[in-house]
This record gives structure tokens, C-alpha cells and sequence, in this order.
């Protein structure tokens, strides 16, 4: 009989239990969950909470959808009055954080607690970070969505299919294939581009971001076979970035700019001039200094562009396809571009110049018989060790020496010869001085303890 009483208690106990979960579940409410934007510098977020007791925390987790080395929550936490129902807003400023690209996804989602520890989240929300003062129409094809506005059909199809072109050539030249669906925005005008990201240049008509897998581009207005070129070379810049994204990778500037302008076909005629009186006249950038970022004056940033495109040419047509992905696949797993040319190549930065330059005729790379000039030596803080740090000195700069001996314009130095430095001397003499304090002090406390104990024990007798 007893037994049949604890299988009855534990039968309405595993009843309950699920009812209860349900009960909790249900009276965490999220409503009024909606976000705003005001274009391209905010968006505010909003809703209406309940609990069932007094609210006494909420927490915003939010950010954009992207390729990242790992989880990225953000988390804000919104002002508000306690209570069982709370309206709650929070904006995220843009022009704080940095701008998003038009057509990134944004997501966000509420999470909360009330009085009696009970916690509650709300449903992930999503929306597109995108101006809505334009008529955006859409065409589709396998992996691009082309977004446009106040331009004709014939027109966005043309584009469309200068995609598609860049999406088959990357294949062919560089083994690049998207792995999702690439969204392109086109912009009818450089002005139009230019007010829908914060804080770009002036001169920007195209920008790609492989995170996101986002294309925008302000059209020319006059010149549509220079706007199908900007599609095709941004789209490379996707299709590379999602190939080499790792958080190990580091691709130099000539390899990522020379496959987007390969990408487009052959150079235009005033860039392959330039190239060809570069050649000339003996006025080549090195490929070293085109491994980080290119110049900002405008007829090395041009002739940049054109020798990274000579470049990369030259890799894909004279050893082939297969060589330039893996040459990708091996500073995409963090190897040093100059370990990952021997290893596909057979020759590190230096020697990839010497072939190139023989290949198209140039002189070849100049050998200087000087060392490598060395920076010009700069005032530094001084470090202190952790241990052992006086208390009240300040760091003093001073100049790195470039070597162990003087020059001989050097100033004389203040040592003697064969002798320590004065300022070790006077050092070593206040250190000896102040030890000497302390085990003086340190005496004289014996001593006088020593004679309290001899106090005390006569007055006990």
C-alpha cells in the first residue's frame, strides 16, 4: 500500500512539472519588439517586457551576421523603470561603433530577469541594416542577389552578368567558388555610395566586404563598361576573403589587388602605358613594398595596381591554376608569404621579382652593396623590471644606440676609461647608504626590545 501512496506521489509530481515550465515560459513576455534606423547613423531598439514579478535587470544582445574567429556578442543595457512591465530602448550609434555595410544583417534579442531570480529571453529578431529612401528591386541567379534602384532592367541584368562573369573567371584563374550567396547593392551615383557609409573617402565608388559577403558600387553615369569592371573586381575581393579568411592569414596587398584587377581582363590602355614607361625607365615599385598597403600618391597607387595585376599574371599563365590556389591554401594556414612562395614555387619574394622582371623585359632588380638602412633611432621610455622598481623615479627616455661603440662624432662619454659609469657610482653609494640606515634601525630595535623583555621578566619575580 505504501509503495502504491510513492508511485502516486511521484506520477502527479512528473504531471506537474512540465505544467509549470509551460506556466513560467508563457508569463515571459516580449512585445512592441521592434528596431528603427535613421539611416546611415543609428538604430534603436524597443520593446515592451513582462514578468511576473518586478523586473530588476535587462540585458540587449545584439550584433550583424559575418564571418568572425569566433562567437562576437555584443551587450548593452538599457535604463528603465522596475515593474512587471517595462518599456526598454536602446540605440546603437554608428557613427561611434563604425559604420555597417549597407545590406548587412543585424540580429538582437532580449534577455531579462526579475525580482525572484527568474530569468527570461526573448526571440532572436532580425532586420537589414539598409536605407529605405531608395525603391530597391532585386534579380537573382545562382549565387548573387543584384539589388538596384532608378535604373532599368537591361541595365541591372548587364550587371548581373558581369557577376556572373567574375564569378567563372575566379573559378578558372584562382580556383575561387562563393560558398553562399553574395548580395550586390548598386548605388546610381558616387554621391548616393558615398552618404550610405560613414566615414569614407571621398573618391570611393566601390567597396566589398567578404564578412558579410556584400558588394556596394556607385555607378559613373558615363561610363558602364568601367561600372561592370568595378563589380567584377569587387566581387573578387568577396570571393578571396571568403577563401583566405582564417585568423591566421595574411595576404598581401599585390596578391588580393593583382587577382581582382586579372579578374576584369586586360588592363585598360593608361594603365598599361604607365606600366610599359615604368618598364622603360627603370621606375619599378619593388614587390616588397607591394606587399602592405599601397601608396597614397596617385601615380604610385595606379602603377601599384598595374604591376600587382603583371604579377599575378605572370604566376597564373606561366605555372597554371593549381599553383596559385595553393599558394592561397598556404597563407591561408599562416605561413609567411616568402615560405609560402618556396614552398609552391621554388622562390621567395625576391627571387618571384627577379622571374617577373625577366619575363617582361625588365632590367634587372637592383642589388644595393649597403646594408639594410636601419630606422633612425627614436626616444623610448626606459623599462623598469617589475621587481625591485623604485617607487619614486619616473622613467627617463633616451636614445637607442645602434651599436656597442661610439662613433666617432659621437659626444665623449662621462665614464672613465676602464672605470664604471658616474651615474652607477652615485647609485651603488645611495643604495650602500640606505641598506646601512635599515640595518642600523633594525639593530637598534633588537636592542631595545631586548631590554623591554629584561624589564618585564625582573618586574614578574
Amino acid at each position: 500500500m505504501r509503495i502504491k501512496l510513492y508511485l502516486c506521489i511521484i506520477l502527479v509530481i512528473l504531471l506537474m512539472s512540465p505544467m509549470q515550465g509551460v506556466s513560467a515560459a508563457q508569463s515571459a513576455e516580449v512585445t512592441n519588439d521592434t528596431v528603427s534606423f535613421n539611416f546611415p547613423e543609428t538604430a534603436t531598439f524597443s520593446a515592451t517586457l513582462t514578468a511576473n514579478a518586478e523586473i530588476t535587470s535587462v540585458t540587449l544582445e545584439y550584433g550583424s551576421k559575418q564571418q568572425t574567429c569566433g562567437d562576437v556578442i555584443a551587450r548593452a543595457f538599457p535604463g528603465f523603470a522596475p515593474g512587471k512591465n517595462v518599456d526598454v530602448e536602446w540605440t546603437w550609434d554608428m557613427r561611434q561603433s563604425g559604420s555597417l555595410m549597407p545590406g548587412s544583417s543585424i540580429w538582437w534579442r532580449w534577455r531579462y530577469e526579475d525580482q525572484t531570480g527568474a530569468e527570461y529571453a526573448g526571440d532572436t529578431q532580425n532586420a537589414t541594416w539598409l536605407d529605405e529612401q531608395h525603391n530597391w528591386q532585386t534579380i537573382t541567379s545562382d549565387f548573387l542577389r543584384l539589388h538596384w534602384y532608378d535604373l532599368n532592367q537591361a541595365t541591372a541584368e548587364d550587371l548581373l552578368e558581369a557577376g556572373e562573369e567574375s564569378l567563372a573567371r575566379n573559378e578558372e584563374q584562382a580556383g575561387l567558388k562563393p560558398d553562399e550567396p553574395i548580395d550586390i547593392y548598386i548605388y546610381a551615383s558616387y554621391g548616393d555610395v558615398q552618404d550610405a557609409v560613414l566615414y569614407e573617402p571621398s573618391w570611393m565608388g566601390g567597396q566589398a566586404d567578404s564578412e558579410s559577403s556584400i558588394v556596394i558600387v556607385g555607378l559613373s553615369q558615363y561610363d558602364h563598361k568601367y561600372d561592370r569592371d568595378v563589380v567584377i573586381h569587387e566581387l573578387t575581393h568577396v570571393l578571396v576573403g571568403r577563401f583566405m579568411f582564417s585568423c591566421l592569414s595574411d595576404v598581401p596587398s599585390w596578391i588580393e589587388e593583382g587577382l581582382a584587377v586579372y579578374s576584369e581582363g586586360e588592363l585598360d590602355a593608361d594603365s598599361q602605358i604607365q606600366l610599359d614607361q615604368a618598364i622603360k625607365a627603370n621606375q619599378l615599385l619593388s614587390v616588397r613594398s607591394l606587399s602592405s598597403g599601397f601608396s597614397e600618391e596617385f601615380s604610385k597607387a595606379t602603377l601599384s595596381y598595374s604591376e600587382s595585376y603583371s604579377l599575378v599574371k605572370f604566376l597564373i599563365e606561366t605555372y597554371g591554376q593549381d599553383q596559385m590556389t595553393a599558394l592561397l591554401s598556404e597563407l591561408r594556414d599562416g605561413n609567411a608569404i616568402d615560405d609560402a612562395l618556396v614552398t609552391v614555387y621554388g622562390f621567395d619574394v625576391e627571387g618571384l621579382e627577379d622571374a617577373w622582371r625577366d619575363a617582361i623585359g625588365a632590367a634587372p632588380r637592383p642589388v644595393s652593396a649597403q646594408p639594410t638602412a636601419q630606422p633612425t633611432p627614436t626616444f623610448v621610455p626606459t623599462i623598469v623590471p617589475v621587481s625591485g622598481a623604485p617607487l619614486a623615479i619616473t622613467p627617463t627616455p633616451y636614445v637607442i644606440p645602434t651599436s656597442s661603440f661610439n662613433s666617432p662624432d659621437s659626444p665623449p662619454s662621462q665614464t672613465q676609461p676602464g672605470g664604471p659609469p658616474l651615474a652607477l657610482t652615485i647609485a651603488l653609494v645611495g643604495f650602500c647608504c640606505v641598506l646601512g640606515l635599515i640595518f642600523g634601525v633594525i639593530i637598534i630595535g633588537v636592542i631595545v626590545r631586548s631590554q623591554n623583555r629584561s624589564g618585564g621578566t625582573h618586574d614578574k619575580l
